[in-house]
């Protein structure tokens, strides 16, 4: 087996380079897939109060009750748990309003457990840079127990629109976006 000679001059840089390259990769790879930070902490027993007095109020025993929250990011920050806390992802993909396309994932939430929403950095910093954009979430109730249903719900109709022109798919970047939000519960 022949053993590649490299001369001395160009070993530092070819080091370096290397070493800059996987450093660089391992950044770009935690910004877009770790989800690291929280952006918000959903309020359960309030969530539960309010739609049972929805459900009171509109009479509505046999329907799915839902409620809305669109806030902003108010209690972000790093935290462990984005990274230990359980999660269930039940089904991801765009919704049918033909003027703006919004990606959704859907989550389930366990009754009786406390629940955080984490985001990766890149979300994160775009919801902080667009103060125009609001963080929407919906919660509804299930039919077969106390869980909940959580809808992270991702305006990024122009993804769609690239993948389209792009690949023919309006799917080609899903696996990337439903890693962006996570609805993690305790354990």
């Amino acid at each position: 087996m022949k053993k590649i000679i490299i001369p001395h001059q160009i070993k530092p840089r070819f080091l370096a380079t290397a070493i800059g390259l996987g450093a660089l990769f391992i950044i770009l790879l935690s910004l877009f897939i770790f989800d690291i930070l929280r952006v918000r902490v959903i309020n359960v027993d309030n969530t539960r109060r309010i739609l049972a007095e929805q459900k009171q109020k509109e009479n509505n025993y046999f329907g799915i009750s839902k409620v809305a929250f669109q806030q902003g990011s108010n209690n972000k920050g790093l935290d462990l748990r984005c990274l230990t806390w359980s999660s269930k992802q039940l089904y991801n993909g765009w919704s049918d309003v033909s003027k703006d396309h919004d990606f959704f994932i859907d989550y389930y939430l366990p009754s009786g457990k406390k629940a955080i929403i984490c985001t990766t950095p890149i979300l994160a910093g775009a919801l902080a840079a667009n103060s125009q954009k609001r963080f929407l979430y919906e919660v509804s109730t299930t039919d077969l127990d106390d869980g909940l249903y959580v809808r992270i719900v991702i305006g990024l109709s122009e993804v769609r629109e690239t993948c389209k022109l792009m690949t023919g798919s309006v799917d080609c970047m899903n696996s990337l976006l439903m890693r962006q939000a996570i609805v993690k519960y305790e354990p």
